[in-house]
């Protein structure tokens, strides 16, 4: 199931407004004529079946090529949790100051995993006030950046946003976090908790989820 979180206060959320055939004419019924008759058929059969043979294997080369195609896509992409239900990105605020959001989990991950798809790290952080701070700055102007790009919804951002503020909060109580920074290679960073991704910069290029808007 996807990560649910539910807080009460309010968060200041600072998204900006945020052709024809030849006929044989002839009346002659002789042997010859029929056996050119037959033989002619033959041909049409022939290559009637030399197409469908090609029309097949073109169809079947094609069928590779997105097998192809989608192979390399989903080895590309970073996919939530098979395991969750497929619940689309949201997020929610209440009059009475209840914010609850609906966030992709990509706990399968392994660090190993995170490496293989992205490279290597440009650097590697442990420090959990520093990461505290990423979650609630850095990240949040990653995430403004991909909204004002058109590839976030305003809901989807401020969810986002406010599973960042959560993660925060975890760690300034005891959770251990691990930063992958790849943010300078145009890439996501990454945050792990015992070997397992916490959080992706929801960079759309990298992440898929429920409700992501389809660009070219």
């Amino acid at each position: 199931m996807k990560k649910t979180i539910v807080v009460c206060g309010l968060m200041l959320l600072f998204i900006s407004g945020c052709g024809p055939k030849k006929e044989i004419e002839t009346e002659n019924t002789t042997k010859e004529v029929t056996i050119s008759s037959s033989t002619v058929g033959s041909t049409t059969k022939e290559t009637k079946y030399s197409t469908k043979e090609k029309e097949s294997s073109s169809t079947k080369e094609s069928s590779k090529e997105n097998t192809k195609g989608n192979e390399a896509l989903n080895d590309s992409l970073f996919v939530p949790n098979p395991e969750d239900d497929d619940e689309e990105v949201s997020y929610e605020s209440s009059g009475d100051g209840n914010i609850s959001a609906f966030v992709p989990d990509y706990s399968q991950y392994t660090k190993a995993e995170v490496i293989s798809k992205l490279g290597e790290p440009s650097q590697i952080i442990t420090d959990t006030a520093v990461i505290s701070e990423r979650l609630e700055g850095g990240e949040w102007e990653l995430i403004k950046a991909q909204f004002d790009e058109g590839k976030l919804t305003e809901n989807q951002a401020k969810a986002f946003m406010f599973q960042t503020k959560d993660l925060s909060l975890a760690a300034s109580f005891s959770m251990e976090l691990e930063l992958l920074v790849y943010e300078d290679q145009n890439k996501p960073n990454v945050y792990l908790s015992e070997d397992s991704v916490q959080f992706i910069t929801p960079m759309t290029d990298y992440i898929h989820f429920n409700g992501k808007i389809e660009t070219l």
